[in-house]
């Protein structure tokens, strides 16, 4: 029961590695394959539109240049002579109306010639009379004259301007007109330079264009979608089919919801801008004028996502507007994903058969060879596993089994060698001296030395008696500030018979600080490294040792008090990167005792409050050298930290 858990847990893992590594990293490329080919396909389809669209804009382009030629041909050839024939029809004489009304016929009908797109010609009085050519036109004066493009023309004398209509709502001639064709109306006012009579407002031509019957057609309208043509001002000016899904995609992209029946033919400046500053901007987009949303069902054949495609008409500030079902834009998505998907699928099949071949080919030999390992861990290490499995698992447990055998010899040559290494120490117990032995041995000196009346001899005894017993005290590393000093007293006692009364001492102690408890020899080793090293060369002079002990200063006061312990020399100090070593530490050589003391002082201190002291050093160069620890101040306590010698 235990290994087929084991077994299973070992499979879990493998299948649960499968699906992180494999699974998940084929279905995320998978995903964002879809993704990139269905961008790339719908960026394809816009990329078509604006193509169509281009196709449209050049051909409307072309009327409009052709149209706007032919009027000025009109206007200035053979003198201004159609201009002059037309000011004379400017009068209440019937007769002579209709005299230069046929002229006026004639002379269009060699400057049109073989033109066959042109379907009415106006001339417009300053009085408000007007003149027909070809044939009457069926909007009326006044609209005309309130018409953006006249007013423009107006503005401009000797200007070509352009306008347009839609014969789908708007009848332009009396007789001959079709439905959902587009007519542009050229318009020139001319000035007194040209019209000497000054009695002529306005030039207008109309002509058929080709727009209309094209998008009408049916390859056109599958490709464009509802299209619609703005002016400048973003008015609806032409519809290419019905138009009304683009007119009420412009509404809403603002809006939000659907204006009620038709929207009258305009959609205002305000909101063209808005949907061209790209709040609702398709992104990433193949080209600029790209724009998504979706669409409400009521009134917009069943609602949905649809994309608007604008193309700018740059010689007349015009817009043409396509707006289609978005999910057209991507017709051949699906084949492709689900070819994709039964790749997908097949990959998965062959990975489970391989799963299936590894899992018993493979998987079982490691399952046996862990069993082994369990055993060996469990102190069985006359385990051995028979060989089994594909070439390199065989060899993984023949490495096992030598291994094993490699871990039991080495176990046993470690126990026989821990012994010789037991025996070895406790010969070398045996060998060594007790140190009260020492103690007793000096104690005897000074006795001596005593009865004798060598009183020199008798106080180097006490003294070396004294730190000696400092040093062998093991029932505590604590003591009183007190006894620190008294075992410093000892040893400056016996520095000053070493070097000839060589140095000065002298204490600056606050008496408060004498029962507070400090580690043993801090200041011993700190005032050694001055008398042995700062006063080395001092020659002829006397070197200076100041002792300070007190309370930690303002400037270092914390949450607790603190100890401060100073000693400060007048000797040879030292640069910032010989006091840096001796805080931080260094590699040692056998023969290099250089300030190991203080070393030794900094570790200790380390050891006994972590990041609760403080140790600082600072010097210059022959002058002086300052050493500053600063240590919690414990109060004494009153049992334990003897202070006697203990032999």
């Amino acid at each position: 029961m235990d290994k087929a858990k084991k077994y299973y847990s070992l499979r879990k893992v493998y299948y649960f590695s499968f699906a992180a590594m494999v699974v998940v990293p084929i279905l995320l490329v998978f995903v964002l394959s879809l993704s990139v080919i269905r961008l790339m396909m719908q960026n394809s389809a816009i990329s078509a539109i604006k193509s169509r669209q281009n196709t449209v804009i050049s051909s409307l382009t072309e009327s409009v240049q052709d149209a706007s030629l032919q009027l000025s041909h009109m206007v200035y050839v053979n003198n201004n002579e159609l201009v002059e024939t037309a000011s004379m029809t400017d009068t209440a004489d019937p007769k002579v109306r209709n005299k230069y009304a046929s002229q006026l016929d004639q002379l269009f009908q060699v400057a049109m010639a073989p033109k066959q797109t042109v379907i009415s010609g106006m001339v417009y009085m300053n009085d408000g009379r007007y003149t027909y050519i070809k044939q009457e036109l069926a909007i009326p004066r006044e609209e005309v004259m309130a018409s953006r493009w006249y007013e423009k023309a107006q503005e401009k004398p000797n200007t070509v301007t352009v306008g347009c209509y839609d014969t789908s709502h708007k009848k332009v001639t009396l007789t001959g007109g079709r439905s959902r064709e587009l007519v542009i109306a050229v318009a020139l006012s001319p000035d007194i330079g040209v019209d000497r009579s000054e009695k002529i407002d306005m030039i207008v031509l109309f002509f058929r264009t080709r727009i209309g019957s094209l998008l009408a057609d049916k390859a056109y309208r599958e490709g464009l979608g509802d299209t619609v043509l703005l002016d400048e001002e973003g008015n609806l000016i032409f519809r290419g089919g019905s138009g009304d899904t683009a007119q009420d995609f412009l509404s809403l992209m603002v809006s939000g919801k659907e204006k009620g029946g038709r929207m009258g033919g305009k959609v205002s400046a305000a909101i063209l801008e808005e949907v061209q500053a790209g709040s609702v901007k398709y992104s990433p987009e193949p080209a600029a004028g790209v724009y998504q949303r979706r669409l409400p069902g009521n009134g917009l054949r069943g609602g949905g996502n649809y994309t608007l495609v604008i193309s700018d008409i740059p010689e007349m500030g015009w817009k043409l507007a396509s707006c289609v079902k978005t999910h057209s834009l991507t017709a051949g998505f699906n084949r492709v994903a689900s070819l994709m998907l039964a790749v997908i699928g097949g990959l998965f099949l062959l990975y489970a058969s391989f799963s299936r071949f590894f899992l018993q080919s493979i998987i079982r030999p490691v399952h046996t060879m862990v069993e082994g390992l369990r055993q060996v861990e469990e102190g069985n290490l006359e385990t051995h596993i028979e060989p089994a499995g594909q070439a390199e698992i065989r060899q993984m447990i023949h490495s096992f089994n030598r291994t094993v055998r490699q871990l039991k010899t080495s176990v046993e040559e470690r126990e026989k060698a821990q012994e010789k290494k037991l025996e070895a120490q406790v010969r070398a117990l045996q060998s060594q001296i007790n140190p009260h032995f020492l103690v007793n041995s000096l104690t005897s000196i000074r006795f001596m030395a005593q009865v004798s009346k060598f009183d020199g001899i008798r106080r180097m005894a006490e003294a070396l008696i004294q730190i000696l017993t400092c040093s062998f005290r093991s029932n505590s590393s604590f003591y009183t500030v007190r006894e620190e000093l008294e075992v410093l007293d000892s040893y400056l006692y016996l520095m000053k018979i070493r070097y000839s009364d060589g140095f000065e001492v002298s204490y600056q102690v606050d008496p408060a600080c004498l029962d507070r408890m400090m580690p043993r020899l801090v200041l011993q080793p700190v005032v050694e490294n001055s008398i042995v090293h700062g006063f080395a060369d001092m020659g002829e002079g006397i070197g200076q040792l100041m002792i300070r002990v007190s309370m930690e200063e303002e400037r270092f006061c914390l949450e607790e008090e603190r100890l401060c312990l100073e000693v400060e020399d007048n000797g040879a100090g030292m640069g910032p990167e010989k006091i840096a070593q001796i805080l931080k530490g260094k590699v040692r050589r056998p023969d290099d005792n250089y300030s190991i003391g203080i070393e030794n002082v900094f570790s200790r201190l380390s050891l006994h409050f972590k990041e609760a002291f403080q140790m600082e050093m600072e010097s210059e160069p022959g002058v002086y050298t300052k050493t500053r620890i600063l240590i919690p101040a414990e109060k004494k306590q009153e049992e334990g930290h003897e202070s006697g010698d203990n032999r």
